[in-house]
């Protein structure tokens, strides 16, 4: 069977990892949780999980090397994943599909994952909510329940909620914290971008290899109308992480709104030439080259 996970954008809501500024383009009552978690609590965890993940990667590096030293032959190989990501155009959001042995799951539990995911990508958010909750009843250490909860919350503007969830999922031993990550970049970007362009210019400062930090701090520039600073971030973003085509596609609508035409010709013109080389089917590409033809008349 398969089960399937939300991804959030990082400018509309960040479902896993791409960035979209779409607007530019394109024109409840719920249970809340009890708990309050403060941003001060939020960011000190966030920099304990990249001090983490720092420390990391510096062990593996280590390991790699000694290997290495050792026996040429043999190599450890890190990073890979049976992930695949596909978007959904209609709620701006996409899913992650995770295979999974469906003899290790309790049957009932997937069963309501998958009604509660159909629910929310339907936009029935109410029942997914409540689907999402009991399952987290049921299995307090549910991390896929956790994470889609939290992105729901986010989706509909329940910052608090959300940022609950996913300092939970920080504190535990919740594989993909690079996506708890982006998704409070996300909120703490829309919430306040200038306290937030304060925060992730200290954690770049501490984390100078970390193309998401750079990314989300462009797009703190770009709420506040400094393209300037914008463009100078998603540069060194892109530097970092040249096959972001989310990354360069944002870069394009900066360079749009800010009236640099030609380096946004450019830059639309590396995502229509590179869209069908990823998984990341957020991008309205139609738009995209019909944003181009309109430049080069322009010009």
């Amino acid at each position: 069977m398969i089960k399937k996970k939300f991804c959030l954008n990082l400018r509309n809501s960040f479902f896993c990892g791409s960035i979209l500024l779409s607007s530019f383009f394109f024109n409840s009552t719920l249970l809340a949780q009890d708990e309050y978690v403060s941003t001060n609590d939020i960011v000190k965890q966030i920099e304990k999980s990249l001090i983490f993940d720092k420390e990391s990667k510096q062990r593996i590096d280590v390991y790699k090397s000694r290997q290495d030293s050792k026996s040429p032959d043999i190599s450890i190989e890190s990073g890979k994943s049976d992930v695949l990501t596909i978007n959904e155009s209609d709620i701006n959001s996409g899913m992650e599909i995770v295979i999974v042995d469906e003899k290790k799951e309790n049957f009932d539990i997937k069963e309501k994952e998958r009604l509660a995911y159909n629910s929310a990508m339907i936009g029935q958010y109410e029942v997914a909510i409540q689907i999402f909750k009991q399952i987290i009843k049921d299995q307090p250490d549910n991390t896929y329940a956790k994470f889609s909860l939290a992105t729901v919350y986010q989706k509909i503007g329940q910052y608090r909620q959300a940022k609950n969830l996913y300092h939970e999922l920080l504190k535990s031993n919740y594989e993909n914290k690079e996506e708890v990550l982006g998704n409070l970049f996300t909120i703490l970007v829309d919430e306040s971008p200038r306290d937030s362009i304060y925060l992730l210019s200290r954690l770049s400062i501490q984390n100078p290899e970390s193309p998401i930090i750079l990314a989300h701090s462009a797009l703190a520039f770009e709420k506040i109308k400094n393209y300037d600073k914008a463009i100078s971030y998603f540069l060194k973003a892109i530097n970092l992480d040249d096959s972001n085509i989310s990354y360069k596609f944002n870069l394009a609508i900066i360079y749009d709104k800010s009236g640099k035409f030609e380096k946004a010709l450019e830059m639309y013109s590396e995502v229509v030439k590179n869209y069908f080389n990823t998984n990341n089917n957020s991008i309205p590409i139609e738009t995209v080259k019909k944003r181009i033809e309109t430049i080069r008349n322009k010009l």
